[in-house]
């Protein structure tokens, strides 16, 4: 197996993970530009190798042990330009940063997700959203490379947003995103960006060692509301709990493991359904030894 000498082997997962948890990757890899990628992706199709592509690490819950594949990292993916109301963005450029610059440049339709930590990529892969607002309305077109090393472009309307979900995976990885926003006051968006950010800090463990939200909610209902009539505010297992101050976030407090969290993520599901009747799906990825989970 000839590897590239960019391409680094086993590499500690955990501080690229906001909840702090993980074991080693086989393989990670932050490529610089298309070619690489492209190097990347034909490694991993001609040694059966498979890969995931992290963002920021703030819902990714990574395995133990190993990781026996490739980890992504698009960090160097990061330019970004502004014309008129258009933005291009590419996927390593980080959410609250970006939102951070529109609010310069009084451009509004983001700033409802100043708090949501994350990359672009990872917002426009989940279509991230907050306070009524996802990031799928603003985008007009996205830049892809496919899994067979084509460049394409695609509409916004062809990736299928929908609440917590787009196709973007179905196509390859994302390079750069142009969004459609509008001219505003900055003063006002400021507003929302503050307000956004106090309404956070009183509701969520803002600065503990979380994945975000664990689960999404239920369609007209309150995911943490459920989790918490069901008794498990607070509730821990080894070094993993749902958060005091918010039920649908699980803290790593005490060197969780990912078992610990799986073992969370499995009783919030049993009890909710068991109570209420109503199915529970996980938000955040899961990544296991040889793939998603």
């Amino acid at each position: 197996m000839k590897i590239s000498e960019f391409i680094k082997e086993n590499v500690k997962l955990d501080t690229y993970s906001t909840i702090g948890i993980g074991g080693t990757a086989r393989f990670f890899v932050e490529p610089r530009d298309v070619e690489q990628l492209r190097q990347v992706l034909r490694f991993s199709k001609e040694n059966e190798v498979p890969f995931f592509v992290l963002g920021g690490g703030s819902n990714t819950l990574f395995p133990d042990t190993v990781y026996n594949g490739i980890v992504i990292r698009m960090a160097k993916f990061n330019k970004v330009r502004i014309r008129g109301e258009e933005c291009v963005v590419s996927a390593g450029f980080l959410l609250p940063r970006l939102i951070f610059l529109l609010q310069q440049e009084s451009l509004s339709g983001l700033e409802e997700l100043f708090e949501i930590p994350g990359t672009v990529g990872g917002a426009i892969y989940m279509n991230a959203g907050s306070f009524g607002r996802e990031i799928g309305e603003t985008v007009q077109s996205v830049k892809i490379l496919t899994y067979d090393g084509d460049l394409i472009t695609l509409s916004g309307q062809e990736l299928n947003f929908s609440y917590r979900h787009s196709d973007l995976s179905r196509f390859g990885i994302l390079l750069e995103v142009s969004l459609k926003l509008k001219k505003s006051s900055s003063y006002k968006i400021l507003r929302v960006m503050e307000k956004v950010r106090r309404k956070r800090r009183e509701t969520q463990p803002v600065g503990e060692r979380t994945l975000g939200s664990a689960f999404k909610n239920p369609e007209g209902k309150s995911a943490g509301l459920l989790l918490d009539k069901a008794g498990l505010r607070g509730y821990s297992y080894g070094g993993a709990k749902f958060s005091e101050k918010h039920a649908n976030f699980i803290v790593n407090f005490k060197n969780a493991s990912q078992e610990d969290v799986l073992y969370l993520l499995k009783l919030g599901k049993e009890k909710v359904k068991e109570k209420f009747g109503e199915e529970l799906e996980e938000e955040i990825i899961i990544l296991k030894g040889g793939a998603h989970g």
